[in-house]
């Protein structure tokens, strides 16, 4: 899944539920963290962490591969839908992913 995929199931809330059964994601733990494998790129590989593995590090290694931290998933959430205002504007989810990878490029 690349962030494109990813916006499709977060800006919608019956399919960010789905996303989180989906993906089995401990709805226990105190975050969950999108990671991008290798790079900050729209390409990259999206993974999906909780805090409690990755100690919120901004670079985390598992099993030798490099996965870089985007942003907490409900950080993201917010981003879109206040902080940034993209949501109901008409915009693609690609859109939206390169905005959201703009902010955490340049601004965050």
């Amino acid at each position: 899944m690349n962030l494109i995929t990813l916006i499709g199931f977060i800006i919608v809330p019956v399919k960010l539920e789905e996303f989180y059964v989906e993906q089995e994601l401990d709805m226990d733990s105190e975050a969950l963290i999108i990671f991008m494998k290798e790079s900050l790129s729209m390409e990259s590989e999206i993974y999906i962490y909780p805090i409690e593995e990755t100690d919120d590090d901004l670079v985390y290694e598992k099993n030798g591969i490099k996965f870089i931290q985007f942003f907490p998933l409900d950080y993201a959430l917010e981003l879109i839908n206040s902080d940034l205002q993209l949501m109901n504007k008409g915009l693609t989810d690609q859109a939206i992913a390169e905005r959201l990878l703009e902010y955490r490029l340049k601004d965050a």
